[in-house]
């Protein structure tokens, strides 16, 4: 029995499709909330969000939600994945990352 873990059954671990945030994980953290929609849109509305197979934009993402308060930064994330239908897939960092910043 070996214990490296390299070798792993895709029906048992299905991982999940990678979303990156770049320099807007960083901005929603600095944010101060709480926060609209429509206000993140007007601020970074145009910051992409990229998955393996295509770029989104934030305007897009939270488009029909603009009337929706968020309380803190894993809150937008959470929405931004769903909008991607991804739910909460985002192997980047752990949602309650989003709420610290590094020291």
């Amino acid at each position: 029995m070996s214990g490296d873990n390299a070798e792993r059954d895709p029906e048992t671990h299905d991982p999940a499709p990678a979303v990156t945030f770049g320099p807007l994980k960083r901005a929603l953290r600095e944010h101060r909330y709480p926060v609209t929609a429509a206000e993140l849109i007007e601020q970074y509305g145009a910051a992409a969000v990229e998955t393996p197979t295509a770029t989104a934009r934030l305007d897009r993402l939270l488009e029909g939600r603009e009337e929706t308060q968020f309380r803190e930064p894993s809150e937008v994330r959470e929405a931004v994945l769903d909008a991607l239908g991804h739910g909460d897939a985002s192997p980047e960092a752990p949602a309650d990352e989003w709420s610290e910043l590094p020291q």
